[in-house]
């Protein structure tokens, strides 16, 4: 289940983390990026630096994170370590919370080859199967689509003159009158 933080310093401010793109800014260690937490103004208001000497306002804000959804639910601290771990978590995105022991998984989303096989065989499966319906309404209704008044069919014996080459189909005769 997703995890939203909020983070909020010491005059209320509530602020955000902005999302990095991981593809342009490459870490030196693993998973350690800079943090910048800024209002809705975009200004700075609380950093989590590389070095502590840069650090302007990581500290002395008082910055406290909430959490909204997940196990997290209505959970705050302001324990600055703790804000600082979130800070980090949260600009990759949203805070997911895997259960890795009783899933036994590491929180990769994979697929066996049966699971493969089944969801392209349906993938190509349905546009076929949704064209015969098609092709058979059209067949069935095509007096419908062609726009005849169900009125009409006392009238008209439709197909009566449509098998080219049968001699049990009924022959139309035309009359042509010639006037010199």
């Amino acid at each position: 289940m997703a995890t939203f933080p909020t983070y909020k310093n010491d005059t209320t401010t509530t602020l955000r983390s902005p999302r990095l793109q991981a593809h342009i800014y490459k870490p030196t260690k693993k998973n350690v990026f800079p943090v910048v937490l800024v209002d809705g103004d975009e200004i700075v208001r609380a950093d989590v630096p590389f070095r502590r000497t840069e650090s302007k306002y990581s500290e002395q804000v008082g910055v406290i994170v909430e959490f909204y959804g997940g196990e997290l639910n209505g959970v705050s601290y302001c324990d600055p370590a703790t804000v600082k771990k979130y800070a980090r978590r949260a600009q990759l995105g949203e805070i997911f919370e895997l259960d890795c022991a009783t899933l036994k998984s590491n929180g990769v989303f994979r697929s066996s080859p049966r699971g493969w096989f089944t969801f392209g065989h349906a993938s190509f499966a349905l546009p076929f199967f949704f064209k015969h319906i098609w092709h058979g309404a059209r067949t069935s209704f095509r007096d419908v689509f062609a726009g005849i008044d169900l009125n009409l069919n006392a009238q008209v014996k439709l197909g009566a003159f449509q098998k080219l080459g049968d001699p049990t189909t009924r022959r139309q005769v035309v009359q042509y009158k010639i006037s010199l």
